[in-house]
C-alpha cells in the first residue's frame, strides 16, 4: 500500500525568514568569526503608546513580520509621513511601542520630504527635525521626530567583548564585491539578547550593492 501523504504544518513566511537568517548567520560565523549579516533598513516609524492610540485607536500593534532582533517586528499598521515639500505614504510602523515616537529616514527620503533630518542614533532626538505623521484616526506633530539613523551594529555585550569592543565604540565594515569598499564610523550598540547584525539604510546599501541577508566583515 502507498503511504498516506503527510499533512505538513504550514510555516509562516516570517518563521521561514527567521530560520534562513539563522542558518546563514551560523554558516557565515563558522567561515569567518568577523563575518556578520547585513540588515537593510527602509524608512519606518516608531510610535509611543499614546501616539499609537491617537493614530490608530488601539493599544498594541499587530504583527506583520518579525525581524531578526528578538521581540521586534514590522507591524501591519502604516502611516503617511508629511514634510514641507511632500509626503511618504504607507510607511511601516515597527513594534513594540517606544518611549518616544520617531521617523527614521534615509538622506534621500529627507531631501524628498524637505526636512533637515540630522544623522544620529535611534532615540537621540534632541536635534531631530519637525515632522507630521498621519494615521487613519488622527494626526500628530513631532517637533523633534525625523532623523537619519547612523550606521551601527547590534550585538550582545559578550559578542562585543570578543571583538575587543564596548558599547558606543566605532568600528569599520568591509564590503566585498564589484561595488565593495569600507564603511567607517559604524557604532557598536550592545544589549543583552541582541543578535549580531549590521544595520544600514537604503542609501548606504544601494551604494555598495548590498541586500539584507548578505555578509560583511568587521574590521577592528
Amino acid at each position: 500500500m502507498y503511504n498516506q501523504p503527510v499533512a505538513w504544518r504550514k510555516t509562516s513566511p516570517s518563521a521561514i525568514d527567521a530560520i534562513v537568517d539563522e542558518v546563514l548567520r551560523r554558516i557565515g560565523a563558522a567561515h569567518d568569526p568577523h563575518s556578520v549579516v547585513i540588515g537593510v533598513s527602509n524608512h519606518h516609524v516608531h510610535l509611543s503608546h499614546d501616539d499609537l492610540v491617537t493614530l490608530f485607536g488601539k493599544d498594541e500593534f499587530t504583527v506583520f513580520r518579525t525581524v531578526r532582533q528578538p521581540g521586534e517586528f514590522g507591524a501591519n499598521e502604516t502611516v503617511t509621513v508629511r514634510g514641507p515639500k511632500s509626503s511618504l505614504r504607507n510607511v511601516r510602523c515597527m513594534g513594540p511601542c517606544r518611549p518616544q515616537s520617531q521617523v527614521e529616514l534615509s538622506r534621500t527620503d529627507a531631501i524628498v520630504l524637505g526636512v533637515d533630518a540630522p544623522l544620529t542614533q535611534s532615540g537621540h532626538l534632541e536635534n531631530a527635525a519637525p515632522i507630521d505623521i498621519e494615521g487613519p484616526l488622527g494626526c500628530i506633530h513631532l517637533e523633534h521626530g525625523a532623523m537619519v539613523a547612523a550606521r551601527h551594529i547590534h550585538c550582545d555585550p559578550e559578542f562585543a567583548a570578543c571583538l575587543g569592543c564596548r558599547d558606543q565604540d566605532l568600528i569599520k565594515v568591509k564590503v566585498d564585491g564589484e561595488r565593495g569598499g569600507v564603511l567607517d564610523n559604524v557604532i557598536v550598540r550592545t544589549k543583552a539578547g541582541w543578535l549580531a547584525e549590521v544595520h544600514l539604510d537604503t542609501d548606504e546599501a544601494n551604494a555598495f550593492g548590498l541586500k539584507s541577508g548578505q555578509f560583511v566583515r568587521l574590521v577592528i
